[in-house]
This record gives C-alpha cells, structure tokens and sequence, in this order.
C-alpha cells in the first residue's frame, strides 16, 4: 500500500460519498473507485457497502480509519523534521450544544488548561447531527451531543457526563405557567414544538415517549433547528415543549420551566467520540467534562 491509498481512504470514509471524495481530492471518479477496490482487494476486507445514495464504513472500515488518521498524522510530522519546520501546537477540537457552555464547558477547560498548557482547545457550536459528521470527518475530537439518538451508540464510543430531568416549557401567560409541577395529562391538547430531524436526530421521540406515558400522542406542529429557537417560538406561544432541565441556564425570555409530576425517564447529556481514539489526553478531557457535569 502507498500513502495515496490512505489519503483515498480518509476521503470517502469521512464523505461517504465517492463524488464527493474525489472531487476533493481532485482526481477522478473511476479512479477513486478503482483505488477503494484495489485497497479493499489488499487487504481482502470489504471497507465500504455500497448504498443507493452513497457509501456506509463498515467495521473493517472503522478499523482501518483510525490507522489511516495515525500514518497520515506520522507522515505529515515527519515531512515538518525533515524540512525543519515547526511542529504544529497540538491541539484539540469540541462540539457543543448551547446549554453545555453555559452550564458546564467553560470550568472544564479551565481545569484541562492547567494540566495541558500546550494544548490548543477550540469549541465549535454544532447541532448533534453536525458534530456527528465532524467526528465522522475528523473536524472534531469530542463531541458534547446532550440526549443521543441510538446511531450516535453505534458509531462511538460514548461517555454519559450526566442525567437531568425533562420539564415542560411554557410562554410565560400561559394557563399552567405559575404551577409548581405540571401534569402531563393537562398538555394533550397543546401544540408542541419539536426538533427538526436533521439537527437533533432522536429528539422528538424523547418526546413523543414521555407524552405515550401519560397517555395521549403530542401534536408536533412545529419543527425547530436549534434549542435558542425553540425558546424563542415558545416566548413567542407558538406553543410547548419538552426540554432538559439543564436548558433553563440558557435565556428564555417570556417562557418559564415547570417540573413535570409524573416520574419519567430522565434525559442523558453524552459526549461521544471516534472508536480507536485512545489518546490519554482524550481520556483526561473526558474525565474534566464529567468532573465539571456533576459538581
């Protein structure tokens, strides 16, 4: 194998798209195909299933992924000695959803700085599904995602940094806003607002299961990209929601946040990151991210 085959590799796994990998790499098509099937033929291992409207990586893919990261990395650092370079501050990259800087991120990179001065950290504010994709290309290291959907299980190695309850978020004139606790059952005939797929993959079903307890199927009329929109939707009463405690730390002019009475399953806050990244210093991040969750 050449380095060529790696560099190949790296650009249809992180696309998952053959057109898309080529064009970035400039070259053509066939011959990025021609090149995956050869690789794949070497190695007597299939990389990749080809899909209707792509490719998907398969285990064997994984596996040869986080090779390829470190020759690539190796081959990079070595062509730096050689010319006498300097060699790049090491650094690492975060994806974030609003509510973790407010709420815990900052402390924990605080305490990371202290121990890894040398360390660049750079934070990203990404959509779960955008950091999913970063992680998958490699633009990320760590990814703060909140409440996963199951794909994020199957395609990393996740660490949960801490539980909170689901509570109802409502505009602030609302009938139910100056109550304590709030049941379920009193929402049945509300408008809620939901999260739109393409960003917050798994979100409406967290949702549409607390709601299936207390017996009634919310009506999602509404589909917002992002946590701030929602609050914003919701000061405005275009209707409710359901939304991790946690989110309250966020500003949320015009809507308020009351406990739910009935005993639901509470929500996950998860960092994930690429199987194989066994790095200590990822190791140590996590650890100061979890430490900073809880307290």
């Amino acid at each position: 194998m050449e380095l060529r085959h790696y560099r190949y590799f790296l650009a249809a796994a992180e696309e998952l798209n053959i057109s898309k990998a080529s064009r970035r790499l400039n070259v053509s098509q066939p011959a990025m195909s021609r090149l995956i099937h050869d690789l794949e033929d070497e190695l007597g291992s299939t990389l990749f299933n080809r899909e209707r409207f792509g490719l998907a990586i398969t285990p064997a893919g994984e596996k040869l992924l986080v090779y390829a990261r470190q020759i690539l990395d190796l081959s990079n650092e070595a062509i730096r000695a050689l010319r006498n370079e300097p060699t790049a501050a090491p650094n690492i990259s975060i994806g974030f959803i609003a509510s973790s800087l407010s709420s815990f991120l900052g402390s924990a990179l605080k305490s990371f700085r202290v121990s890894y001065p040398d360390y660049t950290v750079k934070i990203l504010e990404l959509s779960p599904a955008e950091q999913g994709k970063a992680l998958r290309k490699g633009q990320i290291d760590i990814a703060l995602i909140g409440n996963p959907c199951g794909a994020v299980h199957d395609a990393c190695e996740t660490m949960v940094l801490y539980e909170m309850e689901l509570e109802v978020v409502l505009p602030v004139g609302h009938r139910f806003a100056g109550r304590k606790r709030i049941s379920l059952k009193d929402l049945h005939e509300e408008e809620f607002i939901g999260y739109s797929e393409d960003s917050f993959p798994g979100r409406n079903q967290t949702i549409i299961y607390a709601c299936k307890v207390a017996g009634f199927k919310p009506h999602l009329k509404y589909q917002a990209n992002s946590l701030v929109e929602v609050l914003a939707m919701i000061g405005a009463g275009t209707g409710v929601c359901l939304m991790p405690a946690d989110v309250a730390s966020l500003p949320h002019p015009d809507s308020v946040f009351v406990p739910i009475r009935e005993k639901i399953e509470p929500v996950r806050f998860t960092a994930a990151w690429r199987w194989g990244d066994e790095r200590p210093v990822i190791r140590q991040l996590l650890e100061r991210l979890k430490s900073s969750s809880t307290k």
